[in-house]
């Protein structure tokens, strides 16, 4: 695998950022595959930002919400609905099968082991 150079990487993200514009327009058909399972992992400030962000993706639902915090599981409920799971423990959002994606906006300490369980657990993540 050769390393990524600042010009791979901007032709890689220019064709990306097309294939986008075209789904956005309806000219590219949708699939299964163009809806993701969206899980947070840290609901604090940073964490509800970005999942209000990612939501506005078409396709993109979030499913599930893991804090140690019981207020920012209530408080998940009350801006994303009373249908998503909420756990105190991130793991158990690690082992569902439906979770396709996960945002990690935890402490900076916990950031790496957050995200090494995530990725081991197959799942795709934003850091």
């Amino acid at each position: 695998m050769s390393p990524l150079d600042r010009r791979t990487f901007l032709k890689t993200a220019s064709i990306a950022l097309a294939g986008t514009n075209l789904r956005m327009f309806g000219q590219a058909p949708t699939s299964a595959n163009d809806h993701i399972q969206l899980a947070l992992i840290g609901a604090g400030i940073q964490g509800q930002g970005d999942t209000k962000t990612a939501l506005q993706v078409p396709g993109v639902k979030l499913v599930a919400v893991a804090d140690c915090y019981d207020g920012r599981l209530a408080h998940s409920k009350e801006l994303w609905g009373k249908d998503i799971t909420t756990t105190r423990d991130y793991r158990e959002i690690l082992a569902r099968k439906d979770v396709d994606a996960v945002i990690i906006a935890t402490p900076d300490h916990w950031h790496k082991q957050a995200a090494v369980d995530a990725m081991n657990a197959g799942k795709d993540v934003y850091l």
